[in-house]
């Protein structure tokens, strides 16, 4: 049987806050359906939490809708974009902040710095690009203030990336053809290859310039966020999580997949800011397991989310397929589902499928070479009761009614579950 392709709310090309925008992250999941999900599962006031929080979609998204917020992450990256979405912030404070960092900024102070950086470093930037870099680093990562912090994912965002036709360019490197780093090997052959140039581009000037883009129609929510890093396996032992025992009442998340995207080693330049060593945060992240070893890391991450739902709590995942081969695809959700079934951790399990668009998938920038990545995710509702009677929070105007989802879920899982 062909399974139906139906058309979800979040599928069209949304007007998403510009914020989610600061900066790029390969295998984020679209604004519109965290909106969605958190409409559609809590009320205002709330409290959503995204394990595996990446560049922060759902945290932003919960505060635009008013929902408390928790996120964890181990990736470094990922907290320091998931930290820049979860605070209270007016532009011309990040301005004003910006002008104080350029005005006790000193070339000659910094130069040695940055020319004692690796040669990988130097095919990239602009001697003084790179110098202020390195000012930039000294001033921003150790600073507990919420503007700074910011700042920090801001720069992440503008690290990398292409030209624009008249030679300007919004980002601070050479002209790269994506805003992910690809290998140093790979940048030093592009850059022979192409011919190209470093050019001075102002670390300050194109900071100011993105924090105008951004919050040129973005109101900053009041409501903010707690962002941790915290390795999934252990949450439960963190002291930082611990008061959120048994108080959350909705998981919103998406899991690595396989091998797909090592956030690490593909991230490497923007890594090099953050001074962490892309190589060891790779060895701590889950992000590149065989798929006995992913439903083996699934059991211990779902069996420790479920200490922070409440009773009645629901729990999503956005589960991308992966692809074995040209013709051959593992639905990963199915697995996931079934590893819960059989280790009965939740009673209900329910399962929609999200036919991506190309315009939606970050993934799309790798175009042809897109790898592992498909253009279908799988949404796996879990919880212990059922929410979805007498839910009318989207007043009727829902496209996912129980009836298709539990269609849907009777397609793709057949009997392993119950409805």
């Amino acid at each position: 049987m062909i399974e139906k392709v139906h058309i979800t709310p979040w599928a069209k090309k949304s007007d998403a806050d510009p914020l989610h925008s600061l900066c790029s992250y390969l295998g984020a999941f679209p604004p519109s359906l965290a909106n969605y999900f958190i409409k559609y599962f809590t009320d205002a006031n709330d409290l959503v939490f995204d394990p595996f929080s990446g560049r922060g979609t759902t945290i932003l998204e919960s505060r635009i809708l008013e929902r408390n917020s928790i996120g964890a992450d181990l990736n470094p990256i990922a907290l320091a974009l998931s930290k820049s979405k979860s605070f209270n912030l007016k532009e011309k404070d990040l301005l004003n902040r910006i002008d104080e960092l350029e005005e006790d900024y000193d070339y000659a102070l910094f130069l040695p710095e940055a020319q004692a950086q690796s040669d990988e470093i130097h095919l990239i930037f602009h001697p003084r690009t790179l110098a202020e870099l390195c000012y930039m680093r000294v001033m921003l990562l150790e600073s507990e203030n919420k503007l700074d912090q910011f700042l920090i994912g801001a720069v992440l965002g503008i690290m990398h990336g292409g030209e624009r036709k008249d030679g300007s360019s919004g980002y601070l490197s050479i002209s790269m053809p994506n805003t992910f780093s690809m290998s140093p090997d790979y940048v030093r052959r592009f850059v022979q290859t192409k011919e190209l140039n470093r050019v001075y581009r102002s670390v300050f000037i194109n900071l100011r310039e993105k924090i105008k883009r951004v919050f040129k129609k973005h109101n900053s929510p009041k409501i903010e966020s707690k962002i941790f890093e915290c390795d999934v396996k252990e949450l439960s032992k963190s002291s930082n999580f611990k008061p959120y025992k048994n108080k959350v009442d909705l998981i919103l998340t998406s899991p690595p997949y396989l091998g797909i995207v090592n956030y690490a080693k593909q991230n490497w330049i923007r890594s090099w800011f953050l001074e962490s060593d892309p190589l060891l945060v790779s060895e701590r992240l889950d992000d590149d397991l065989n798929i006995n070893q992913w439903v083996k890391f699934s059991k211990l991450f779902v069996t420790e989310f479920k200490k922070f739902l409440k009773p009645n709590g629901v729990a999503v995942f956005v589960i991308g397929d992966v692809a074995k081969s040209s013709n051959s695809v593992i639905p990963l959700a199915r697995e996931f589902s079934m590893m819960i079934k059989e280790n009965g951790l939740f009673e209900n399990i329910w399962l929609f499928s999200d036919y991506i668009q190309g315009v939606d998938k970050t993934t799309r920038i790798w175009g042809e070479t897109k790898g592992k990545a498909t253009a279908t995710d799988r949404i796996v509702i879990l919880s212990d009761s059922n929410p979805f009677e007498k839910n009318n929070r989207l007043n009727g105007e829902s496209v996912l009614t129980y009836d298709l989802i539990k269609e849907s879920t009777k397609h793709f899982l057949g009997d392993l579950v119950t409805l």
